[in-house]
C-alpha cells in the first residue's frame, strides 16, 4: 500500500510542476495553487518513503541513504524550480538539474525495490 502511495505522489509532483511550469504566465492564482498542492504531495512521499525504508535498507544501506537524500534534492530543486519562475527568473538550469535528479532517484527506486517499486 506504501508504494502506490509513494508512486502515485512522486507522479503527481512531476506531473504538477509541469502543469505550474506552463500555467504561470497565464494564472498566477493557479500557480499558487498547484505549488501548494504540490507541498501537500512531499509530505505523502516522505510518510510513505519512512514507512518503506526497511525494504531499501534490506537491499544496500549505502544506496538507500544516497536514495533519501536524493529525493529530498527533488523535493528542493522543485521548489527552488517553482520560486524561481515565480520570480521571473531564468529557471533552465533547474530545470535540467530536475530531469536529472528525477531520473537518478527514479532508477535508484527501481534497482532497491528488484525492479519493482511497490514492494508487493
Amino acid at each position: 500500500m506504501w508504494g502506490y502511495i509513494h508512486l502515485i505522489s512522486w507522479v503527481a509532483i512531476v506531473l504538477l510542476t509541469v502543469v505550474a511550469l506552463v500555467i504561470y504566465p497565464k494564472s498566477t492564482k493557479s500557480f499558487t495553487m498547484l505549488q501548494m498542492i504540490n507541498r501537500v504531495f512531499y509530505i505523502l512521499v516522505i510518510l510513505s518513503g519512512i514507512m518503506m525504508v526497511q525494504y531499501s535498507v534490506e537491499q544496500s544501506w549505502i544506496l538507500a541513504i544516497f536514495k533519501i537524500l536524493m529525493g529530498i534534492i527533488v523535493i528542493g530543486v522543485v521548489e527552488m524550480l517553482l520560486s524561481y519562475r515565480k520570480s521571473q527568473k531564468p529557471t533552465g538550469m533547474f530545470l535540467m538539474i530536475f530531469v536529472i535528479v528525477i531520473v537518478i532517484t527514479v532508477s535508484l527506486g527501481f534497482y532497491l525495490s528488484g525492479g519493482y517499486p511497490l514492494f508487493n
